[in-house]
């Protein structure tokens, strides 16, 4: 019953570790110090270094949060479905994004955190591209430049309308999104997709 108890303190201070970092990104708070997170939170340093190690520790939860998330909502469909349907990849990426948009797309596009983007990005790209080389004949090198050049296409949209430099709804991001993948990956390498 003591270690049920304690669980429970330990997952409310993560998750009050969490809101208060959240806010501290949302606005604006930067650099945040393990300081000032432990004073918003209402706890002592000590306390923030028993669940991370760093500030740098606790964002990479978000990353590999983001990460399960994503490759949970890919696996939904069968890769025969992804190509069989045009637009259902930049679909299951537009929701993801536009699902966790307030604070993943903020630690996600920042300037400061491009290697999270990268690490997602390419471990996803991976995934599939092996997924697509099994279920079609395309080669491993284009399955890879499919996945990537959509993946990247739906990214640098939402990248402009989360910087408010392009006022498209998330369904115009999706269509513009399947247009210019569709058109490029036709054009350059002539995949009928």
């Amino acid at each position: 019953m003591a270690q049920q108890k304690q669980d429970i303190r330990a997952a409310r201070t993560e998750q009050a570790i969490r809101t208060a970092f959240e806010e501290m990104i949302m606005h604006h708070e930067q650099p945040i110090r393990v300081t000032a997170l432990a004073k918003k939170t209402g706890i002592n340093r000590k306390t923030f270094y028993l669940h991370y190690d760093t500030i740098e520790d606790l964002v990479n939860t978000y990353v590999d949060d983001a990460r399960v998330d994503l490759l949970d909502r890919l696996s939904q469909h069968a890769v025969k479905d992804y190509l069989a349907e045009r637009g259902l990849l930049i679909n299951t990426l537009t929701a993801f994004f536009l699902a966790n948009q307030e604070f993943y797309s903020y630690i996600l596009f920042q300037d400061d955190h491009s290697g999270r983007i990268r690490q997602i990005r390419d471990d996803v790209s991976t995934r599939m591209a092996e997924a697509i080389t099994k279920a079609t004949d395309y080669s491993l090198n284009d399955a890879t430049i499919i996945v990537s050049f959509s993946a990247n296409t739906i990214l640098s949209l939402l990248r402009l309308r989360l910087a408010g430099k392009l006022s498209l709804t998330p369904e115009q991001i999706r269509e513009k999104s399947v247009e210019l993948s569709v058109s490029g990956l036709r054009g350059a390498m002539g995949l009928d997709i």
